[in-house]
């Protein structure tokens, strides 16, 4: 049976009124699901099948007390399949209403009673008279019934939220027979939430990162190990358009004797290493990869200063990359397919160990963390005796580049006769997906359009 010409109206509804206040008001989650009873007939085999509406349970009112940040209301629902065949179906978000204005501190999580994340860290949608998606294709088996639990989260994000008192919203989901679809690649990583191998980076990106010494985080591409340093947020394709992108980072050098740029200039546009990651490496690339790795706009900004906890920690590199801080005449931004790993990579990569947790290397100074081991032997992408190539310079000389080494992390000059490790870096195409791999070294996660 073609089952993506079946066509089964599932409706539900519930209605969620929050009223968010830090003086002892109350918050209430109240639900109720409803089935249509109709019966649809699907005769693109050439028989005539009868498919039963998929049957939601009835929802209750669970009443929890004032929330703050950091609170949280759930809802369990059941979902029944009656017929013999598997179905898909969606879950939509209709008429919502919400008034808060800090909008992203509110998210909604969804999962089944085997644990399996479907939908998190999902920002609650805005106001909306049409419909939003919360949750695509997911499959239920035949005769079977699923518990699903919503939960709403009102993030504390460690900031002035004063603003979102007595602020609410509401919201009826509804139900509608879908295709099956694999989620993109970004979507997979994304549902694994915060783990001990995967945390968010705070930054205004707020990007999703491997951590640890040796996180599940390989992927085949081109048929090599690489690996996923995160999930990005707000890359732009060089054409104003913004997505979240995985980036990855070849697990073997391409090279290790290459000149960052043998005209001795630290502007990424100008360099010859630039030109033969893009044009000689790039071509040995099979096509099926070429076309996975998608353009974006690097950025190129650098700094002079660095050596403090005022001025040299992973956060104020992030900042630095993205800022216009460039040696004089130097480019600020870059548009294209291969770079470099940046010093913040490296800085947010790390678990932190059993003496030095990970807060404390994130307070630490990139260039003083030699005193650390635990912050940069639990760093998978530190390599004792290496000597990495990143993408940001310093802008007090127009020939120093920073490097991961066995100092652990400095500035180097650059010149013609100097050799370094390379290890490219792409952002992947938003599309692209994950079918199969757990991420180990021995079963890495497998890519396809």
């Amino acid at each position: 049976m073609d089952k993506k010409k079946v066509f089964v109206v599932l409706v539900s509804a519930f209605v969620i009124m929050i009223c968010l206040t830090y003086q002892g008001t109350y918050s209430y989650f109240t639900a109720t699901v409803e089935g249509t009873g109709n019966r649809e007939n699907n005769t693109s085999t050439g028989q005539t099948d009868t498919l039963e509406n998929l049957i939601l349970s009835e929802g209750s009112n669970v009443v929890s007390s004032a929330m703050i940040p950091g609170d949280s209301v759930t809802y369990r629902f059941t979902v029944q399949n009656p017929n013999n065949i598997d179905v898909c179906f969606n879950l939509l978000w209709s008429n919502t209403t919400n008034t808060f204005i800090n909008q992203k501190d509110l998210v909604v999580k969804l999962e089944k009673s085997d644990g399996t994340v479907l939908v998190n860290n999902k920002q609650f949608p805005a106001t909306n008279s049409g419909t939003t998606e919360l949750l695509l294709g997911t499959s239920i088996k035949a005769s079977t019934t699923e518990t699903y639990t919503l939960t709403v989260t009102y993030l504390n994000t460690d900031e002035d939220q004063t603003a979102d008192m007595d602020k609410s919203f509401s919201g009826t989901i509804i139900g509608e027979l879908g295709e099956c679809r694999i989620p993109i690649a970004v979507e997979t990583i994304l549902l694994k939430g915060e783990t001990d191998e995967l945390k968010y980076d705070n930054t205004t990106d707020n990007n999703l990162r491997y951590v640890g010494a040796n996180p599940s985080n390989y992927v085949s591409f081109n048929n090599e190990l690489w690996r996923i340093i995160g999930v990005f947020n707000n890359i732009d394709d060089g054409t104003g358009t913004k997505e979240a992108r995985l980036k990855i980072i070849k697990d073997e050098p391409y090279s290790e004797e290459i000149s960052w740029s043998s005209n001795d200039i630290n502007d990424w546009t100008q360099a010859s290493l630039q030109e033969e990651l893009n044009g000689t490496y790039l071509n040995s690339i099979e096509n099926l990869y070429q076309e996975m790795i998608g353009d974006a706009i690097w950025n190129l900004g650098g700094v002079s200063s660095y050596t403090t906890s005022d001025n040299g920690l992973a956060s104020h590199f992030y900042t630095y990359e993205r800022g216009t801080n460039v040696y004089s005449g130097n480019s600020a931004t870059w548009i294209g397919k291969i770079a470099l790993m940046y010093p913040s990579d490296y800085g947010y990569a790390t678990s932190g160990g059993s003496a030095i947790n990970r807060e404390t290397c994130l307070n630490t100074a990139l260039y003083n963390w030699y005193t650390s081991s635990d912050c940069y032997t639990n760093d998978w992408l530190y390599s004792i005796s290496s000597n990495k190539w990143t993408l940001t310079h310093n802008t007090q000389s127009r020939n120093r580049i920073f490097v991961i080494s066995s100092y652990v992390f400095e500035n180097q000059y650059i010149t013609s006769s100097i050799s370094g490790i390379v290890f490219p870096t792409v952002y992947l195409d938003s599309n692209v997906k994950i079918v199969s791999g757990d991420g180990s070294e021995g079963n890495p996660f497998e890519l396809s359009f």
